[in-house]
């Protein structure tokens, strides 16, 4: 599997595989009874990403859901660097005098440097509902046809293709729902007249409604985790995950020459770097996008540049950071937790960097035309290749790992027992974690834990006794829930000091079983 971390690809390849069985079996697809007893998971607790789930379920019952999740990470890549390749072509080429070859020339060395930028190489390690960013550039496409021509086409295809991003994630249309009115007002001027156009309502309605019709199915669950409060992200953690003005000047983090250096002072903590601040544009691309955005001009490039500005403060959460550094200094994102409805489930709001890239690679586009206009064909292609190396040796996080889907010498003894009794790990970090649902397809047994975006907070709110495993607490919650089996994985302690071996060892309710591979299994006596 594509990503060499024990990450959240584990949650969605066994997302992936949940789904497709329960399709074909006719079970309910959004509810996991065996996960998080003897309450039950629903899969709205995190991403469902109902594209690559519910859509590639035929190709995850023909070949698996490791290769369809490979696939989509695949897949995704060449369609990003297309849209983005469309979209900057139609951009470059509304100035009438741009010769047609060289639009075609930069307007594919910002496809694939969008397609292979920093955020969304660091994307493919496992955030699976992160893939899909080309949904993004032709939602803006088809937005800026939809603005030009007002027609029933565009607003139907406009629909699809913002519920094509919300069905990916929730986030892109989040992202989607704020910035297409940012476009929209940086183009007011030119769209006054069209205002009193009924057939531009009536396409404007076609599409909201074909963004309903295909998201509403998906969207119900969240909406009632969402009226019991469960989707609520503390402000603390909404403005942890932000992003910081200084993610977007670093050079990529994750290069094999440089990458170690620029980690130190972006994550200046003791713990590994948080891939999730992974936001690089690239020195080279920077640079051309502000050529670009200096020599670009019209109501198109205004929306462009209008929707980038929002982006990029908005990313940078709810209060100001510099390189994790609180400054407590206010931004618009903590009036939107107050105002916007479902802004306050946001928890990462760096991930709107995603537009600040999309826009910095079509600006690099112009101004990399701009650059080569003078030259002659042959020069043009050769300073073309040049620039796209240099933007793609930049971004480069060296070769890519993969990840053996295997189970683990303990699931395989669990799986080996009569019975199928619940089992609870610990430390909890390892519970609440991608890998722990994906080894639930090898053992079988029911499991009192569950992993998603907004679980792993709500667990440790609702059941504080676990945070302290130690406790005998811990032990008298696990009872009443029929727990058997306690896993504690003893190379965890290196990093989680809540507990040590010795005081799980001094529990006299607790019977130690086996041990495989680091992995203690111990009973828990009635």
């Amino acid at each position: 599997m594509l990503g060499g971390a024990r990450l959240d690809n584990y949650e969605y390849v066994w997302k992936m595989g949940f789904i497709a069985d329960a399709l074909r079996a006719g079970r309910d697809p959004f509810f996991a009874p065996d996960i998080y007893v003897p309450f039950g998971y629903p899969l709205a607790y995190g991403e469902i990403t109902p594209i690559h789930t519910f859509g590639m379920a035929p190709l995850t019952w023909l070949f698996g859901p490791v290769v369809s999740y490979n696939l989509a990470a695949l897949g995704s890549t060449v369609l990003s660097g297309w849209a983005v390749y469309l979209l900057a072509r139609r951009w470059l080429l509304r100035d009438s005098e741009m010769p047609v070859r060289l639009a075609a020339l930069a307007a594919f060395t910002a496809g694939a440097a969008f397609a292979f930028s920093a955020y969304r190489m660091q994307k493919l390690t496992g955030h699976m509902p992160l893939f899909d960013t080309h949904w993004l550039a032709l939602a803006l496409l088809w937005f800026d046809l939809w603005l030009d021509r007002g027609r029933l086409r565009e607003g139907a295809v406009l629909g699809g293709m913002v519920a094509l991003a919300a069905l990916s994630s929730w986030y892109y249309a989040f992202l989607l729902g704020l910035a297409l009115p940012v476009v929209a007002l940086a183009r007011a001027g030119n769209l006054v007249p069209h205002l009193r156009d009924p057939r531009r309502w009536l396409s404007a309605v076609l599409a909201v409604m074909v963004v309903l019709t295909l998201c509403l199915p998906f969207l119900v669950p969240y909406l009632q985790l969402d009226s019991r409060g469960a989707t609520v992200v503390p402000l603390r953690e909404a403005a942890f995950w932000a992003a910081s003005f200084t993610d977007y000047l670093m050079p990529n983090p994750l290069h094999p020459l440089w990458g170690e250096a620029i980690s130190r002072v972006m994550w200046p903590l003791p713990t590994p770097m948080m891939t999730e601040f992974v936001i690089s544009i690239g020195w080279v691309t920077l640079l051309l996008a502000l050529i670009g955005a200096r020599r670009t001009h019209g109501p198109s490039w205004r929306s462009l540049k209008w929707m980038m500005i929002a982006a990029f403060v908005l990313s940078l959460g709810p209060y100001l950071t510099i390189s994790r550094l609180p400054l407590d200094i206010p931004l618009p994102d903590l009036l939107l937790r107050e105002i916007v409805p479902f802004a306050d489930s946001v928890r990462s709001w760096g991930r709107f960097s995603v537009l600040v890239q999309l826009g910095a690679c079509v600006l690099m586009a112009a101004g990399l035309a701009s650059l080569l206009r003078t030259q002659s064909a042959r020069r043009q292609v050769g300073y073309g290749v040049l620039a796209l190396g240099l933007i793609l040796f930049g971004a480069w996080p060296g070769p890519q790992p993969l990840s053996e889907m295997r189970p683990r010498p303990v699931d395989t003894w669990l799986a080996a027992q009569p019975d199928r009794d619940p089992i609870m790990e610990f430390p909890l970090a390892e519970a609440l974690s991608g890998p722990a649902m994906w080894y639930t397809t090898v053992h079988g047994h029911p499991v009192t834990f569950g992993y998603g975006t907004y679980l792993p907070l709500l667990y440790r709110q609702r059941h504080p006794a676990l945070t302290t495993f130690k406790g005998d607490g811990a032990l008298a919650q696990l009872a009443a829930w029929g727990v058997r089996y306690v896993l504690v994985s003893q190379w965890a302690l290196s990093y989680d000091y809540s507990f040590t071996m010795a005081q799980v060892d001094a529990q006299p309710r607790l019977r130690r079983l086996i041990s495989r591979d680091g992995v203690v299994v111990y009973e828990l006596l009635r």
